[in-house]
């Protein structure tokens, strides 16, 4: 018992208060029963002073507080009060003297033991607390166990729903807090009342309470559960999965996972006390009984959901053996072939449990496994597709499962290639066109995720094609067969890899898509002259065309658009009953001109869309081909053959599909009465007609809780469970980009139905009123016909899809409003569809949205005039079931067209949806919580004055419900979110709004249903958005980061976005929390695509706005995850790490690579801890294995770390940085202090043994060079602090730069090179410079050969201009570098010269066929009619919009390396050798000529330099780098120059290059002319007046203009004018330079 503590002179505290209060309430309970409200915000006031007070006062009023919740449960209170209470019970005896649960514990067993039928809430609640005190001291209370099991039975007789359910939570709660330590006899009557009591209860809560004690009890190991009764358990649950009740059968599959679970596992059942101790045994053959054979054996009209329950089954079982038991993830291998196995019979390719087995190996399994178990997983499925006892369905499953994996794994691992040719290769032969479909996409998927093979398959596809045309034409039988369905295969593939060619990061070959194009032409145009055989060839002729057409960029395809247009013209032309009558196999044409017209549709889309050039010239014969397409269908309509069926009804799928297409439906109006003629046929003939599945993509998905497609835990089991494919389901369209979750999702009956009532609406929105009266008119003679019709239902669902396409599609075209007779016969329709008692609720919602629609497109008169009369229907003697259409109706039309037009009815609405939300049943109360929710969101802040009646009602309805549904409780959730962003700011933390909006979350949150959850989550969110100052960031990162390791996705997903909101409203105060490594954690064991990417970008922005005060914190956050190493691996055992090149091999660390100069030696010498402050709080352990994907990321974060700490100097300045830590500013984590560590880090990334990561290193380091390249060494005067790393760059260089470097990895290295060399860090280092040249030379000795065959020719072109960009850098970098010396040339650079002068007499045709690509880019010139670039692909507008930038970067030094030392071609070198020694201008720099020019080539030059002093007037073209390879940072012994360099200006680049031109060599060549020199001082004319600099250089260039040229140019009138003109204008502007030219 609580001690007595003595009460004298202590002041009252906080606590005290509310215990008073509440005593005082018990107290006057006999007169007066206690309002509910009162106590349910006293509650919660009680709860949250039992967290803040200390302990000392909760001992002084515990046992007052106590007896006064036990008084107040016993006297009966509503079951929000009830679990407060409860609440508080427990969590005052936990924080008090704990000995009094003993005594609370007997009072509440007592009191029910007494209880009477005729007190069921008292019941209730105290069967609440006791289940409450179970639940935190079940270990201390276990003896009374059996006692609450006796009590349990005497309350399941109750007639009372909610106390029979209060009943089991409690033994669900004492199950769970007592675990397997009371006695055997408790056990077994727990298990005997939950399986002959609960399990069948009549009420649906019950029964799903019943399931939850069933999984506790397995959870807790089964305590006295023989074998029998796990069989049993497991029995019961199967049984139950054909319980009516979607969340009943839910609760049931996850006990029954639970169930097979610990009978799979003998070592965790529990033997409980006065029970004889038999050794466990486990449940042999209990998946085989249980999951296996009742879902193969599945039937009647419950066949969806008992196999959906039994998916279920096999996650909740799979999780369990992984997550609870701890089994290795490689035994998941062995249950995906039991998984598989379910479709061994399933010889006929059932879609739905095809879609099942898939959830289960994806969820179930998949997504379990670790990388190095995913690997092996590759294999295993392999060898499923070679296993001859394999059937169709299961070779589909285990191709999507190959495909998932290789996406999640984003490698292809070597032991997996080695069987691709037995395994997906041979696939594409199977006779089933699903399996061979799925192989081709397989194929699709490891092309994307290794991009290097696209080359070889496409070229072995097109070669293959050509072979198998060859045979068919000679093979007959089943040979004929095969090879038929061979070249099926292949084309499927072919047009696959055709659709991810574009989206590949390097692109493809020209020359694929144009073979693949040839092929096509050669099916369509030569097939075989065998019927069948034809049909084959042209049905893939079209399918690879329609690929090309559908996924290559118009650019590439426009030079051929009127040769492919004309291919439509054999089939769509003539006259359509000739056509029709002359086929020989009329099934065969038809399949063929559905082929032709999918094409046409992918034509349209390419070449007819809104945006395309000849849109015009193409669109009427396209018209006139779909004109033709439709007479087929009309006459073969006609005919009515049966057999004709199954491929008319694709035929007109595909022609209505082309139709829509077009983006004007009046370009074809003349169509319309015949594509009316068909599309009308599901109202004309419903009971022939399907059901339309339209329903749930065209409703709005915010209103998706009121069902039918309730959101689950993921999307995809939403996506599972809204599945209604079929055996004869159309087959994946290998080039879209957005596949189906699961193969066949529809039939092809109701592919029909949707595309007639989707082409229904798009016609109806183009009409006039009177077509659209006409049209009206037939789908209300629809309803009426069918009110006592079986089709009745299917025909509402056809209607609603019909007109709310209409509707939508009239919104999107037409901004006036509709005539008043179609709106009202609209209106009436969308009415008498709601007055139906019996629709479903998606009909429901489809009605109300449609009332919505209307509004908007209706007149402010006519909207007011709808409103009040809905307004007027909602009467206390209407049905309930139209009264809650009425209200969801209400809310759609103020969220439609909700604004002034409705502002003055907002109240009515509100009060009529108010008081009709009172009702008693709760399945109708969600839909008027949902109107009220609507009409709170159209209205605003104009909300406010209800926001207190609003709350009201939510309190109301959340006090007087008994049962505790989820879905009412989510409603009520939903509307204390609204509130809170009506109020908004207003929202204080100290209100009473705030404190009751709080309690109402936390109440409806506490069962940890998802529903809830996500209201509780979602309060944060609107918190954070619309009320910041109510709670401190702190407790929301607490909130949020609990939710991030959600199983559920939905959670997760809303719990990251609101956490990336709250960093970009409060970004200090969210750095301070250190969420870095959970998000991290996160995104290694995310599944979820859209999940994982968005966890990147939140990191990525938190990455940007916390490092430029914590760069540290980053550096090592990004060194624990990319280093992080695999917890598997034998540190012995690196040597077969040599061999695997194409990525992370088993639990495998990395490989650093071999460096013989031990780059990184110092940074393993010393920990990383030891130099990054607050390193200890980084929890990334080293041991962890991290994916490979999360490491990748990682090392792209760091590589954004130089960017991201921002442009403060102190960041890239050690003397500043220092200084500013001396003087004790704020900060004085900078990134300069931790410049070593990031060198070396990136240096590991650059030699790691992963390919992909490589360029990242190197990038990095590029980066850092970029922003540290001028910071001088504090410590070493004179130099620069990057010196000291010359190794770690020249050695990454070296690795870059290796000939089985892949092309980005290349790049990367050239572009790091040619940084090295244009900047001072190995200045003077004559080794380095001699060794990057060594590197740099290699590739250039095969550079005619550097092509890479299966990437697009612009990345050859790249690594082209990257190399030759590095030699022009060495070039003038050396030149600069002699121009600084003051004692002549140094030995070391004397003898490297020769080098550089015959290097420079090849790379000269290079880098001028360089500048002229860059001229054809930038200017448009063709040089010549007969020019032929010097890049391959050049003149491809995608080409040259890759190659711009780069050529941006290049032609400035590479134009000034050209003109360096240049010498005309027929120079004489005897002249040369005489003025080595000379002074004069004339004399070479080097000492030795470079480049020799053509007349032809200096003219280019000299032109193309005066053309790019023209585009430097032109602001489009503003794009320049500084060009620091033509200065000297420094040499000899000098102190360094400090100095910003900024980016050139383009005279800057190009003057120089005119003073290199006009030395006397070239005037005595006679290259330079009188002409070209007037016409250089006009464009110096042009441009006077510019800058200091300009003149300078203008200035020296005339100067050496003046003393090279022949005497008889300075004679020449007009010449000497020009030069007397511009010096003139030099000396008013700035005459200085002037005398420099006088003198």
């Amino acid at each position: 018992m609580a001690k007595n503590y003595a009460r004298e002179n202590i002041p009252l505290s906080r606590f005290g208060v509310l215990v008073a209060q509440l005593e005082s309430i018990v107290a006057s309970a006999p007169h007066k029963p206690p309002d509910a409200l009162l106590c349910f915000d006293l509650l919660s006031d009680l709860l949250s002073a039992i967290d803040e007070e200390p302990k000392e006062p909760i001992l002084l009023w515990q046992r007052k507080c106590e007896d006064a919740l036990y008084s107040l449960l016993v006297l009966g209170a509503r079951r929000p009060v009830r679990h407060l209470a409860s609440a508080a019970m427990a969590r005052i005896i936990m924080k008090g003297d704990g000995i009094s649960i003993y005594s609370r514990a007997s009072s509440l067993q007592g009191f029910l033991s007494d209880g009477k039928k005729s007190e069921p809430i008292r019941v209730a609640g105290a069967a609440q607390c006791l289940g409450e005190l179970y639940r935190h001291f079940g270990r201390r209370i276990t003896s009374g166990l059996h006692e609450t099991t006796i009590i349990v039975t005497k309350l399941m007789k109750f007639n009372e729903d909610f106390v029979r359910q209060e009943a089991l939570h409690m033994l669900q709660n004492a199950l769970e807090g007592s675990g397997g330590s009371a006695a055997s006899l408790a056990y077994t009557e727990a298990f005997r009342i939950i399986t002959r009591l609960a399990v069948s209860d009549k009420s649906f809560t019950v029964r799903i309470a019943a399931a939850r004690c069933l999984k506790a009890f397995a959870n807790i190991g089964g305590p006295g559960l023989g074998l029998g009764e796990l069989d049993n358990s497991a029995s019961y649950c199967v049984k139950a999965l054909e319980d009516p009740v979607s969340s009943v059968r839910d609760a049931f599959a996850e006990a029954l996972g639970a169930v097979l679970a610990l009978g799979m596992n003998p070592e965790a059942q529990v033997q409980p006390r006065g029970k004889s101790q038999i050794g466990p045994k486990k449940l042999e053959g209990g998946l085989q009984k249980h999951l296996v054979l009742p879902f193969i054996k599945a039937s009647g009209p419950r066949m969806k959901d008992i196999r959906i329950g039994l998916t279920l089954s096999w996650v909740s079982f799979l999780q369990a053996i992984r997550l609870k038991y701890m089994h290795p993830d490689s035994e998941l291998q062995s249950f995906a072939l039991q998984v598989l196995e379910m479709l061994l019979a399933d010889t006929s390719a059932d879609a739905q449990s095809l879609a099942c087995v898939l959830y289960i190996l994806r969820v179930g399994v998949t997504d379990q496994m670790m990388e190095p178990t995913q690997r092996s997983f590759l294999v295993f499925l392999g060898k499923q597709l070679q296993s001859a006892d394999a059937s169709p369905s299961m070779k589909v499953a285990a191709l999507c499962t190959l495909s998932y994996a290789l996406k999640t794994l984003g490698e292809v691992p070597h032991e997996f290639r080695e069987v691709l040719d037995n395994t997906i290769v041979a696939a594409l032969s199977h006779s089933s066109p699903l399996v061979r479909v799925e192989a081709a996409l397989a194929l699709r998927m490891l092309a994307e995720v290794d991009p290097t093979c696209v080359g070889g398959l496409i070229s072995y596809g097109v070669t293959i094609l050509n072979a198998l045309r060859e045979n068919v034409s000679f093979e007959k039988g089943s040979s004929l067969q095969y090879e038929l369905d061979t070249l099926h295969g292949q084309a499927t593939v072919l047009a696959a890899l055709v659709s991810v060619s574009p989206k590949l990061p390097l692109g493809y070959p020209a020359r694929l898509p144009r073979s693949v194009l040839e092929v096509s032409k050669k099916l369509l145009m030569e097939s075989s002259r065998n019927p069948t055989a034809a049909t084959v060839e042209k049905e893939a002729g079209w399918l690879l065309l329609s690929s090309l057409l559908a996924s290559m960029p118009t650019e590439e395809l426009e030079d051929q658009v009127f040769d492919i247009l004309s291919l439509w013209a054999a089939l769509f032309t003539g006259d359509a009953e000739n056509q029709i009558k002359h086929a020989a196999d009329l099934t065969s044409t038809i399949r063929v001109w559905s082929a032709a017209i999918d094409a046409l549709t992918a034509f349209i889309r390419c070449f007819v869309c809104p945006n395309a050039v000849n849109k015009g010239v193409l669109l009427q014969p396209v018209l006139l081909y779909l004109s033709r397409a439709l007479s087929y269908v009309s006459q073969l309509t006609a005919k009515e053959q049966q057999n004709l069926k199954p491929a008319l009804d694709m035929f007109i799928i595909r022609t209505l599909t082309a139709y829509l297409s077009l983006s004007d439906p009046i370009a074809y109006k003349g169509d319309h009465s015949q594509i009316i003629q068909i599309c009308t046929t599901p109202y004309r003939d419903a009971s022939g007609s399907e059901e339309s599945s339209c329903l749930r993509m065209l409703l709005d998905k915010r209103d998706a809780w009121l069902g039918p497609w309730i959101p689950g835990r993921d999307w995809l089991e939403d996506e599972l469970r809204a599945f209604q494919g079929g055996k004869d389901g159309d087959l994946s369209c290998v080039w879209e980009d957005e596949l189906p979750s699961f193969p066949q999702p529809e039939t092809v009956s109701k592919m029909l139905v949707n595309q007639k009532l989707l082409c229904f609406g798009t016609i109806f929105a183009s009409q006039d009123s009177g077509g659209m009266l006409s049209l009206l008119g037939t789908v209300e003679q629809c309803l009426k016909a069918g009110k006592k019709q079986s089709w009745h239902a299917a025909s509402v669902t056809n209607i609603c899809v019909g007109l709310l396409t209409g509707l939508k599609a009239l919104l999107a075209s037409r901004p006036q409003a509709l005539g008043l007779d179609v709106l009202n016969s609209a209106q009436a329709i969308f009415l008498s569809i709601l007055a139906e008692g019996d629709i479903c609720s998606s009909q429901r919602r489809a009605a109300s949205e449609g009332l919505g629609l209307l509004a908007r497109l209706g007149n402010d008169i006519f909207t007011a005039r709808l409103t009040r009369l809905l307004l007027g229907d909602i009467t206390p003697t209407v049905d309930s079931s139209y009264a809650g259409s009425i209200a969801f109706a209400l809310g759609c039309i103020h969220r439609c067209a909700g604004g002034i037009a409705l502002s003055t009815l907002v109240p009515a609405t509100v009060n009529s949806i108010s008081s009709l939300a009172k009702s008693s049943k709760a399945g109708l109360q969600v839909w008027f919580l949902h109107g009220l929710l609507l009409t709170i969101e159209a209205a605003g802040l104009s909300y406010v004055s209800h926001v207190q009646a609003t709350l009201g009602l939510a309190m109301d309805i959340l006090l007087s419900e008994e049962n505790g549904w989820v879905d009412l409780q989510q409603g009520v959730g939903r509307l204390v979110n609204a509130i809170v962003a009506v109020l908004g700011p207003e929202l204080s933390p100290d209100s009473i709004f705030f404190s009751r909006c709080k309690s109402v979350v936390s109440e409806i949150s506490c069962q940890q249903e998802t529903a809830t959850l996500l209201e509780s989550v979602r309060f944060t969110q609107q918190l954070v958005l619309f009320a910041p100052q109510a709670v401190s960031v702190h407790s929301h990162v607490q909130t949020l980061l609990t939710t991030l390791s959600s199983k559920q996705p939905t959670l997760r997903h809303l719990a990251l976005s609101t956490l990336r909101h709250l960093i970009e409203k409060d970004p200090d105060s969210v750095i301070d929390e250190r969420v870095e490594d959970a998000l991290f954690h996160m995104l290694d064991d995310e599944t979820d695509s859209e999940i994982g990417n968005l966890v990147r970008t939140t990191i990525m922005r938190l990455l940007y706005v916390s490092s430029p005060s914590r760069p540290s914190r980053w550096l090592s956050i990004c060194h624990s995850v990319v280093l992080a190493t695999g917890t598997g691996r034998d540190s012995g055992s690196n040597s077969h790490l040599e061999n695997t090149s194409n990525g992370l091999d088993g639990d495998t660390g990395m490989e650093l690579g071999d460096d013989d100069e031990n780059m990184v030696s110092s940074s393993k010498a010393s920990s990383f801890q030891d130099y990054v402050v607050d390193s200890t709080s980084v929890n990334i352990r080293r041991d962890k294995h991290l994916r490979y994907r999360t490491r990748v990321f990682a090392a792209e974060c760091l590589s954004h770390l130089p960017a991201a700490v921002g442009t403060n100097p102190a960041h890239f300045d050690l003397s500043l940085a220092r200084d500013q830590s001396s003087k004790g500013r704020t900060s004085s984590d900078w990134l300069v202090l931790y410049v070593q560590e990031l060198i070396s880090l990136a240096y590991q990334i650059s030699t790691i043994q992963f390919e992909n990561m490589r360029p990242i290193g190197v990038g990095l380091l590029s980066t850092i060079v970029d922003k540290f390249e001028m910071i001088p060494d504090p410590d070493l005067p004179g130099h620069l602090l990057l010196e000291q790393y010359q190794a770690q760059l020249v050695s990454a260089i070296r690795t870059a730069l290796d000939t089985s470097s892949g092309p980005i990895l290349l790049e990367a290295g050239l572009q790091l090179a040619t940084k090295i060399l244009t900047n001072g860090i190995i200045s003077g280092d004559q080794v380095a410079v001699k060794r990057i040249f060594s590197l740099i030379s290699r590739p250039l000795s095969n550079f005619k050969d550097l092509y890479y065959p299966s990437f697009a020719e612009w990345v050859s072109c790249k690594i082209k201009i990257r190399l030759l960009a590095a030699h022009a850098s060495l070039k003038c970098y050396t030149y600069a570098f002699l121009k600084k010396q003051d004692a002549g040339i140094p030995d070391e650079y004397l003898a490297q010269l020769p080098l550089f002068s015959e290097s420079s007499s090849v790379l000269g045709k290079y880098w001028i066929s360089i500048l002229k690509d860059y001229s054809y880019i930038c200017f448009r010139l063709y040089l010549k009619q007969n020019w032929k670039p010097f890049l391959d692909g050049i003149q491809s507008p995608l080409a040259s919009a890759k190659l711009q930038p780069c050529l941006e970067e290049a032609w400035p030094v590479i134009l000034q390396a050209v003109a360096l030392d240049a010498v005309p071609v027929d120079f004489n070198m005897n002249y040369s050798s005489q003025t080595t020694d000379n002074s004069s201008n004339n004399s070479f720099i080097s000492g030795y000529s470079m480049v020799q020019l053509k007349p032809e080539e200096f003219r280019f030059l000299w032109g193309f330099a005066l053309l790019v002093l023209f585009q430097g007037q032109d602001h489009r073209h503003k794009h320049l780098i500084a060009l620091n390879s033509s200065k000297a940072k420094y040499g000899g012994e000098s102190s360094v120059e400090y100095t910003n360099p900024l980016p050139l200006k383009f005279y800057e680049i190009v003057l120089p290059v005119f003073q290199l031109l006009s030395s006397e060599r070239f005037f005595s060549m006679e290259f330079l002319t009188m002409d070209v020199c007037r016409e250089l001082l006009q464009v110096f004319s042009y441009l006077i007046c510019l800058d200091d600099k300009w003149d300078s250089l203008a200035i020296s260039v005339l100067s050496q203009i003046v003393q090279n040229c022949p005497r008889d140019f300075l004679e020449n009138e007009i010449l000497h004018l020009w030069l007397w003109n511009f010096l003139w204008l030099t000396f008013l502007s700035h005459s200085k330079w002037c005398f420099i030219l006088f003198r």
